[in-house]
C-alpha cells in the first residue's frame, strides 16, 4: 500500500480518464526535452513546459506548459536551506491571505511507503471548505531529501515563486548538483495541470 492510499483521497474511478488525457497532453507539449532522474522521480524539461512524475506511482504527476517557468541548480547545503524555508512557510505564523499550502518530501525510496523516510504537510481553504491540516512522517532537518514538493496558494509565497500560487519542486542527484524548478501559475505563458483539467491533484 503506498502513501497516497493510506492518508490520502485517491482520485475517482470516473476521474481518472479525465487525468490520464491531461497528462499526455503535458507530457506530448513538453515533448522530449532534458531529462533529470533518480530512483524516485522523473523530470522533463524543454522550452514549452515541464513535468516531473514518480516512477513507481505515475498518478504522483504535475506539469505545466508555457515558458514561464525556471530551473536552476542547487548545491547540498542550499537545498537542505530551501526545504527549511518551505518547512517554516507551511508550518509558520498564519497569513490571513493564504489558502493552500501542500508540502511533500521524500528522504528515501526503494519502491515502498516508509513513514519514517517521508514528511507530509496539507492544508487548503476555499470558499468555506476548509481540508486538515493533516501532517505525516517525520522533518528531519540535516538530512537532504531525493525528492521535495510545494504546492502554495499564499502571499507568503512570493519570495520563494515571485507569485502568490504555485509548484517549486527538488530532485536530488549523486553529484552536488540538485535540480530546483519553480512554475508560478500565473506566470507570463504559463499553463498548469490543474487548471486546464479541473481535476485537482493528489499530493
Amino acid at each position: 500500500m503506498n502513501w497516497r492510499e493510506r492518508e490520502l483521497p485517491l482520485l475517482k474511478d470516473s476521474a481518472r480518464p479525465e487525468y490520464q488525457v491531461m497528462i499526455d497532453y503535458i507530457k506530448d507539449q513538453v515533448g522530449k526535452g532534458r531529462e533529470y532522474s533518480n530512483n524516485l522521480v522523473r523530470v522533463v524539461l524543454s522550452e514549452r513546459g515541464c513535468y516531473y512524475e514518480f516512477r513507481d506511482l505515475p498518478e504522483e504527476f504535475s506539469g505545466a506548459v508555457g515558458s514561464g517557468f525556471r530551473h536552476d541548480f542547487v548545491g547540498s547545503t542550499e537545498g537542505l536551506k530551501l526545504l527549511g524555508r518551505l518547512h517554516d512557510l507551511a508550518l509558520g505564523p498564519e497569513s490571513a491571505d493564504t489558502h493552500e499550502i501542500s508540502l511533500m518530501v521524500i528522504y528515501h525510496w526503494d519502491g515502498l511507503f516508509r513513514p519514517e523516510d517521508t514528511f507530509i504537510y496539507h492544508w487548503r481553504s476555499y470558499a468555506s471548505q476548509e481540508e486538515g491540516p493533516m501532517m505525516m512522517g517525520l522533518y528531519r532537518p540535516e538530512v537532504l531529501p531525493v525528492f521535495f514538493k510545494l504546492k502554495v496558494d499564499s502571499d507568503l509565497a512570493e519570495p520563494l515563486l515571485g507569485s502568490r500560487k504555485g509548484v517549486l519542486f527538488f530532485v536530488a542527484n549523486l553529484s552536488d548538483q540538485h535540480l530546483v524548478v519553480r512554475i508560478p501559475h500565473h506566470g507570463p505563458g504559463v499553463t498548469d495541470l490543474n487548471e486546464v483539467s479541473g481535476v485537482r491533484l493528489i499530493h
